[in-house]
């Protein structure tokens, strides 16, 4: 009888313990997580995890323990890479069976941007003076007003792994990009814009952006 009384407990304990289910992430949810891997975080704490999830979620339902395995499978990835090239500089003046993993790189994703055109290029009839009427006002009575004038109100960030040119200063989403987005940094934390849709703080130059349908 306690025999029957003691399966029944440890069947019952065996329910409640929750069934781990294989993860596969999108395109949009790996190229965040290798962005924010390549940018220093290869550890994230804890409340770093639930942020990065709560940005992940964006794109698919993902959970906790999943950004923590892939953080910690993608550090052993990186360690058995550098193994691996290590191997491959000692073994220069004799290669021989050294064979490389196939591994992700943000590059090869496929990903398409709203209207990346506007935001590419500084041409007069390209639209990349939108949202800029004092800027387009000075290039069209100013004809000393020099390409590396222009140039220079301009930098490169990284929107949704894309090297995109935006001015410096506000930046008018909505006009660039078209649609109710929202702007989000790699660290996972919102970059704060108005009711118009209007970047007041801008960007900085060189840091990866991710955008969100709002």
């Amino acid at each position: 009888m306690e025999d029957a009384t003691g399966s029944r407990q440890q069947q019952g304990e065996a329910a409640e313990q929750p069934v781990r289910s294989r993860w596969t992430p999108k395109p949009e949810q790996i190229l965040i997580l290798e962005t924010i891997f390549n940018s220093g975080m290869v550890n994230p704490p804890k409340d770093e995890t639930v942020r990065i999830r709560k940005l992940l979620e964006k794109f698919g339902s993902v959970a906790d323990a999943n950004v923590f395995y892939w953080f910690q499978n993608r550090r052993s990835r990186s360690r058995r890479r550098q193994r691996q090239v290590q191997a491959s500089l000692t073994a220069a003046d004799h290669p021989s069976g050294i064979h490389y993993d196939h591994t992700f790189s943000p590059n090869s994703l496929s990903y398409t941007m709203p209207n990346p055109g506007s935001s590419s290029s500084f041409g007069h009839n390209s639209g990349g003076f939108s949202g800029y009427p004092g800027l387009m006002q000075e290039f069209e009575q100013n004809p000393v007003f020099c390409e590396a004038e222009v140039q220079s109100q301009m930098m490169t960030v990284f929107v949704n792994g894309v090297a995109t040119e935006v001015g410096r200063g506000p930046v008018d989403v909505k006009a660039m990009f078209g649609g109710d987005l929202v702007v989000y940094h790699s660290s996972g934390l919102a970059v704060e814009m108005n009711e118009y849709g209007i970047l007041m703080q801008g960007l900085q130059h060189g840091e990866s952006y991710f955008l969100v349908i709002s």
